[in-house]
C-alpha cells in the first residue's frame, strides 16, 4: 500500500506553502493554534510542532503568548525565478481554477442557506478589502470570509475543499506579482470587486448561483490570460511539470487495516463476496495488500465485529448475512456514529458535485460505450450508480475535479453494508429505477436531463440513508444533515 503520510507533515507543508506563496504577507500572524486545530482536524500539540519547525526554518518568529509571525523572506515570493516557476505548471494551475469554478458555487449557495454572512468572523474586513483588492495582501480576508461560509454550513468536506482551493490555486502571486491581472481582473471587475457581497446576501439560491457561476468563471478566465500573457512574454517558455493536486478527506484516519475493511466491505457490498463465499487466505489477502498477516487480521476482526463475515478455524473467513442485532449495538459506539455522519457529509458533497460532472462528462460517451452500459443494467442485484459513476470519472477531464470524485467516493463506500438493511430490494430497485431513467436521457442527448437526474440518485441515497439513520438508530445528530436543492 501507499505510505501514509503523517498529520504533521501534512500540516506543516500546507502552512509552508502558504508563506511562501505569500498567502500569509511577511509581517502578518499566523491564524491561531486553536483554528488550525478546526481546519487541519489535528491536536494543539501537533500544531505546536510545526510551528517549533517553521520557526526553525526562519520562516516565523514567535514570542512567548503572541501568534506566530510571518519572516520576510526576499528570496520567496519576490524571485526572478517565480514566473518561470509558475509557468511549468500553467495547465495544472489553470484546471485548479477551472474545477473550482464548477463546483464552488452550489457548494457556495448550500453552505448560505439560512446563514447571515454580516455575522462571519471575517465579513467587515473582507468588505473593506474587495474595494482595494489590488492593494498588497487585499485578497487575505476575502479568502477567509470564503473558508467561513463554507465551514458554517455544517459539512466539514467543504471548508477542506476551499482549503485546497487555496492552497493550489496561487492567487497571492497573480493579486500581487502581476499588474495586468490587477488591471483587468481585480480593477476592472465590477461583478466582484462592487457586489460580491451583494451576491452572497441574495436570498434567491438560483440567481445566486448564477452571479457565483459567472463570477468563478470571469476569474478563471482572466487567470487563463494573465498566464497566456506570461507566455508571451517569456523568451522561452519552460516545459510543463505538471501541478500534482491531492486531496485527503481521511487524512489521520487511513489506517492501513481501515483501507482493508473499507474494501473488503465495497466488495461485500457489490457481490463481488457473495454471502457464503469464503475471502481469500490470510496470506493471499496480505499479499494482495501489501501489510502484514496481523494487519489482516486486524482487518477480519473488524468485519467480524460488523457481523459481515465469520471465521471458522481451519476452513478461513466465509461472508455472512448480518444480523440486525448485531449492527444496532455496533450503531451506538461514537466511533460509528462519526463515520456515519462522515458519509452523509459526503453523500451531501456528492449530491452537489456530480451534476457538473455529469454535464461536463455526456458529451464524450460513445456508443459502444452507452451500449455496454446498458447490457449491464440487467441484474436486480446491481448497484446501476456505481457504472454510471465510473463513465463519468472516466470522462472527467480536468485531473482535480477527477480527484475530488474520487476520493468522495471513497468515501460513500462505507456505507456499501447498508444496502443489507431489510429496506435493500425497495431502496435499491428505485434507485437502479432513476438511473435508468437518467441514462434514457443521455441515449437522448439531453445532457442537463441527464446531469439532474445523476445529482437526484445522489439525493435520494442521501434522503434514504438519513432517514434509516434517525428512525432505526436514533442517530439525532443526524437531522441537521441538510438535503440540497436543485439549482
Amino acid at each position: 500500500m501507499k505510505p501514509q503520510e503523517t498529520k504533521f507533515t501534512f500540516v506543516y507543508n500546507e502552512i509552508k506553502q502558504c508563506i511562501l506563496e505569500g498567502q500569509i504577507p511577511p509581517g502578518n500572524a499566523l491564524p491561531s493554534s486553536r483554528m488550525y486545530c478546526e481546519q487541519f482536524h489535528v491536536s494543539r500539540y501537533t500544531i505546536n510542532r510545526v510551528f517549533d519547525a517553521l520557526r526553525t526554518e526562519g520562516l516565523v518568529d514567535i514570542q512567548p503568548r503572541l501568534a506566530p509571525i510571518v519572516v520576510s523572506k526576499k528570496d520567496t515570493c519576490h524571485s526572478s525565478n517565480t514566473v518561470f516557476e509558475i509557468l511549468k505548471q500553467k495547465e495544472g494551475i489553470l484546471q485548479v481554477y477551472q474545477t473550482f469554478a464548477l463546483i464552488l458555487p452550489s457548494l457556495m449557495v448550500f453552505a448560505l442557506q439560512g446563514c447571515d454572512v454580516e455575522i462571519m468572523p471575517h465579513y467587515k474586513q473582507a468588505v473593506k478589502a474587495l474595494r482595494l483588492g489590488y492593494v498588497s495582501g487585499g485578497w487575505s480576508s476575502p479568502s477567509k470570509l470564503g473558508y467561513d461560509i463554507l465551514r458554517i454550513g455544517g459539512n466539514s468536506l467543504f471548508s477542506e475543499l476551499y482549503s485546497t482551493f487555496g492552497l493550489y490555486n496561487k492567487l497571492a502571486f497573480f493579486t500581487e506579482n502581476c499588474p495586468y491581472f490587477s488591471k483587468h481582473f481585480l480593477q476592472g471587475s465590477a461583478s466582484v470587486t462592487n457586489v460580491i457581497i451583494d451576491i452572497l446576501k441574495g436570498n434567491d439560491p438560483l440567481t445566486k448561483y448564477n452571479q457565483l457561476s459567472n463570477m468563478y468563471q470571469e476569474l478563471t478566465d482572466s487567470i487563463e490570460n494573465t498566464l497566456n500573457h506570461l507566455s508571451e512574454r517569456m523568451p522561452k517558455c519552460p516545459a510543463q511539470t505538471g501541478l500534482k493536486y491531492s486531496w485527503n478527506p481521511m487524512r489521520g484516519q487511513d489506517y492501513y487495516y481501515s483501507k482493508i475493511v473499507d474494501d473488503i466491505n465495497l466488495k461485500i457490498g457489490l457481490g463481488e463476496y457473495p454471502v457464503g463465499m469464503y475471502l481469500p487466505y490470510e496470506k493471499q489477502l496480505a499479499s494482495q495488500y501489501d501489510v502484514s498477516l496481523s494487519t489482516v487480521r486486524k482487518a477480519l476482526s473488524e468485519l467480524e465485529q460488523r457481523g459481515f463475515v465469520k471465521t471458522l478455524n481451519g476452513k478461513g473467513t466465509i461472508v455472512i448475512e448480518p444480523d440486525d442485532t448485531r449492527l444496532h449495538q455496533l450503531a451506538l459506539n461514537s466511533g460509528y456514529v462519526d463515520k456515519a455522519l462522515r458519509y452523509l457529509h459526503a453523500l451531501q458533497l456528492m449530491v452537489l458535485i456530480i451534476r457538473p460532472a455529469a454535464l461536463a462528462a455526456a458529451p464524450h460517451f460513445t456508443k459502444a460505450e452507452l451500449d455496454e452500459l446498458e447490457d449491464g443494467f440487467t441484474s436486480s442485484g446491481s448497484i446501476y450508480l456505481t457504472a454510471i459513476l465510473e463513465s463519468i470519472m472516466k470522462h472527467t477531464r480536468l485531473e482535480p475535479f477527477y480527484v475530488i470524485l474520487s476520493k468522495t467516493n471513497l468515501l460513500l463506500e462505507w456505507g456499501h453494508h447498508f444496502a443489507y438493511y431489510p429496506s435493500k430490494k425497495h431502496t435499491l430497485s428505485n434507485l437502479n429505477k432513476q438511473v435508468i431513467l437518467a441514462f434514457q436521457q443521455l441515449r437522448k442527448g439531453n445532457a442537463s436531463s441527464f446531469a439532474d437526474g445523476i445529482a437526484d440518485c445522489y439525493r435520494y441515497n442521501l434522503v434514504c440513508m438519513k432517514k434509516h439513520m434517525l428512525e432505526k438508530y436514533r442517530f439525532h445528530n443526524v437531522a441537521n444533515i441538510r438535503i440540497p436543492e436543485k439549482y
